[in-house]
């Protein structure tokens, strides 16, 4: 067989500039869970593989990662000090005034919090006066007793503790009032500038945000646990069969023909359905919305069966490449044994990539059946919450002036209290990275079946719970069935020019086509079936358009 380099389409293509890069870096700033979430998949391990960035770009939602903990730090480091300071100066007052503004807030009725600045302006306003009547108190105990260390050690002197508590709570203020002005001058729409440079980072996150850069443009993916489309988002129901390759009857009412058997490489097959697809992109007269569709060759293999692949696995101390030369992904897919497999993967991002409707095909002969097998995902939206970085402004309102006082006020003794773990565990994680890293070489060293793999990607840390519009579920079912079309068709084009009898493959066609799917939550429909409480299936079909009401399910993989 002779193998022909066939060029994919590169994976950055759908990710630098979209939507999806733009509010993950948002989160960073805004969801510290997420951001400790991502740092540690990226980070933690060096040897790991790292999972596709699936429309948005992975380097750039790491370094605004590693800038909001730096600023993190700033603030925990500020309010250690200063708190502690005001806390051994006085920590009756200290303790007692904090949770008196936590409590005055937390009281505070808000109707109307986006427009009315009395309720939140009160709440402050009463923390304040608490905070005071408190001071006074203290002050006057402190006077009038004496010769009880216990008790003066208490009590202190809470006038000097008062500038200490004063600029904890502007320290906390201000880092919130700097992560506005993030927001509303570099990630609000229209100002998003992802950087264009080579990281620059020192020590081992530059070093290892290299790494990850080229990793995510390469075309194999190394993954940990079951799913092998990790990255990609929630599986939705496929399809799979084997088709016998016998030649088409030539001649008709000669029922006592011998059978005969037709031979072509599944790589041409490959070539033909990727050709088709990239035709139906490129027709600017079409009207099914691929008009972003990204078509890749990749190849999937489990992170525990790399020992003896020297191709992706040269050294077992260090992360596995994720490379394979367009010769080697072609060889994969010519012969599909063994824990490498070959997919040609067909994304359509939409909602600026926010939403990416994924179909991964997979074929296989053995000279006298073709297996075919359909998988599919869907990546759903980021948080909806993430979003709120386009309503910001960048002049500060009245009322987010009034937010930031009141957050701060309800958050200071939180925050304050919590600063002192957060910095150990940053310290201890820094320490204890080059022996925990020489220790995970040493094991990947001895232990053949040592896992490489992603176990998830940073795209789904942070999907959400659901859609956020209603049109964003149905163009990601249609993207899923029209591309699911095109491919019956070009496969069905395909068995016709090689002379293949494709009466069984039209008959599953129909089947294929005709056969809804839909999953939300305890419901399942499958064609006219329906399982669950409650369960109901409708199912209207046309001679044109199959079944009626098909839309995306998704199921849920449990991480």
């Amino acid at each position: 067989m002779t193998v022909v380099p066939h060029q994919s389409d590169p994976p950055e293509d759908i990710g630098l500039h979209s939507e999806a890069t733009r509010y993950l870096c948002a989160a960073a700033h805004t969801d510290e869970t997420f951001t400790e979430r991502v740092l540690a998949e990226a980070f933690d391990d060096d040897l790991r593989a790292v999972a596709p960035s699936v429309g948005f770009d992975l380097t750039t939602v790491l370094r605004h990662c590693l800038h909001a903990r730096r600023r993190r730090c700033g603030r925990d480091a500020w309010l250690l000090l200063t708190g502690g300071a005001a806390v051994l100066i006085s920590p009756l007052w200290t303790l007692l005034a904090a949770a008196a503004m936590t409590l005055a807030t937390a009281l505070t009725p808000r109707r109307h919090p986006r427009h009315d600045l009395l309720a939140p302006l009160l709440g402050t306003l009463t923390a304040a006066l608490a905070s005071g009547i408190l001071l006074l108190q203290l002050d006057r105990v402190a006077e009038d007793t004496s010769g009880d260390p216990l008790l003066d050690w208490l009590v202190g002197r809470p006038w000097l503790a008062l500038p200490f508590g004063v600029a904890a709570y502007l320290a906390l203020v201000l880092h919130l009032a700097g992560t506005r002005w993030l927001l509303a001058t570099r990630l609000r729409r229209g100002l998003f500038r992802p950087p264009t440079t080579p990281p620059t980072e020192e020590g081992r996150h530059g070093t290892r945000l290299a790494a990850l850069q080229a990793a995510q443009r390469g075309n194999v993916t190394v993954y940990g646990g079951y799913d092998p489309f990790v990255g990609y988002g929630d599986p939705v129901v496929g399809w799979s069969f084997a088709l016998p390759i016998v030649a088409a009857d030539p001649l008709v009412g000669r029922p006592d023909q011998p059978t005969t058997t037709v031979t072509f490489d599944v790589v041409d097959l490959i070539d033909h359905v990727r050709d088709h697809l990239a035709a139906v992109r490129a027709d600017p007269a079409g009207l099914d919305g691929l008009a972003g569709l990204v078509l890749q060759d990749r190849v999937f293999v489990h992170g525990r069966l790399l020992t003896d692949d020297r191709r992706l696995l040269p050294d077992r101390q260090r992360m596995p490449r994720q490379r394979f030369t367009d010769q080697q992904v072609r060889q994969v897919a010519a012969r599909p044994r063994g824990a490498a497999r070959h997919y040609l993967c067909a994304l359509v991002p939409s909602w600026g990539g926010e939403v990416v409707a994924g179909t991964f095909l997979h074929f296989s002969t053995d000279g006298k059946v073709l297996y075919l097998e359909c998988a599919r995902t869907v990546l759903q939206p980021p948080r909806l919450g993430y979003h709120d970085v386009d309503r910001l402004t960048e002049w500060l309102p009245a009322t987010h002036l009034v937010r930031l006082l009141t957050t701060g006020t309800q958050t200071l003794l939180r925050t304050a209290l919590g600063a002192p773990a957060r910095l150990a565990r940053d310290l201890l994680r820094e320490g204890r990275h080059g022996r925990r890293q020489a220790r995970l070489r040493r094991l990947a060293r001895e232990d053949l079946g040592y896992d490489y793999g992603a176990r998830t990607g940073v795209r789904e840390l942070a999907t959400g719970t659901g859609y956020h519009n209603y049109f964003q579920v149905l163009d990601a079912a249609k993207h899923l069935k029209v591309v699911e079309r095109h491919v019956l068709a070009a496969i069905v084009d395909f068995l016709d020019a090689r002379g293949v009898d494709a009466a069984e493959f039209r008959t599953r066609q129909t089947t294929i086509l005709n056969q809804g799917v839909i999953q939300t939550g305890g419901l399942s429909v499958v064609g006219n079936q329906a399982v669950g409480a409650g369960a109901r299936a409708d199912q209207t079909n046309t001679p044109d358009q199959g079944t009626t009401g098909d839309t995306t399910g998704r199921q849920r993989r449990d991480t």
